[in-house]
């Protein structure tokens, strides 16, 4: 199936269900996000991830509203930073798998604005950091739910950078940069996780991807999500789709 590459006019979160009409992946049996049920996941037993070390550093990043939502890129040419200092092995993935980009998305209020369910559950928001494996153009994203924090102190001080930084940036095009520490986004490998293949969730919905949902959450305040929601926009989320007869698999123990 081919998968169009038209321009952004074709596609709004407004109406998801007419993106086929212009992406025919978006109609394809192995979308994304979908509502995973944890009774029926897999167990499989999966090494760690290993991440280079400037995951572990403070990097700078370049913000950009899309119309969409707004990604995070690696600045390029500052400070001696290459898109080659940001990469993962391991979580039984195959191969070397470099940082794209990493984005949020959200909802009009904290009923909704995940992309995944769990069990039938919804989370106020999302992240998903995007990887490349540039040997074969495998995409891995890693997905990470929300919590609202009650007390300022709880919030994940990362993604309330992010939210006052992004906020900001309300006309299409618009661009910050600001510097962010990964490990402290994600915390990859003191979590649990599901893993299944599915799809990009924004068109062209492209199909092949090695999707990995960690289970524990990242608290952030209401306050940081209104930011986004007053200031850019109210809804940036798709709605599940059919799993049909995809496996989804577990790395713990029930």
């Amino acid at each position: 199936m081919a998968c169009s590459e038209e321009s952004n006019e074709y596609w709004s979160y407004d109406d998801p269900s007419e993106w086929p009409k212009h992406f025919p992946c978006a109609g394809g049996s192995s979308q994304s996000p979908i509502d995973i049920n944890s009774n029926d996941a897999v167990f499989d037993s999966y090494p760690l991830f290993t991440f280079s070390s400037k995951y572990n550093s403070n990097e700078l990043f370049t913000l950009t509203n899309n119309g969409h939502q707004v990604a995070a890129t690696l600045t390029q040419r500052t400070y001696g930073q290459s898109d080659d200092d940001l990469w993962f092995t391991g979580g039984g993935l195959t191969g070397q798998f470099f940082f794209v980009n990493f984005h949020l998305h959200w909802g009009r209020n904290d009923r909704h604005g995940s992309e995944h369910e769990i069990d039938g559950e919804r989370f106020p928001a999302e992240a998903h950091f995007v990887f490349k494996n540039r040997q074969n153009n495998q995409l891995a994203v890693f997905a990470f739910h929300f919590v609202i924090a009650d007390q300022w102190d709880e919030e994940n001080t990362e993604w309330e950078k992010y939210a006052d930084a992004a906020s900001e940036l309300v006309n299409v095009n618009d661009t910050m940069n600001c510097s962010f520490n990964l490990s402290r986004l994600m915390k990859a490998n003191e979590r649990e996780y599901f893993r299944y293949m599915g799809s990009l969730t924004t068109p062209p919905c492209s199909e092949n991807v090695i999707w990995t949902v960690f289970i524990d959450k990242i608290p952030i305040v209401e306050e940081s999500l209104n930011e986004l929601r007053q200031n850019l926009m109210k809804k940036v989320y798709r709605p599940v789709q059919p799993i049909n007869d995809r496996t989804v698999y577990r790395n713990y123990v029930n």
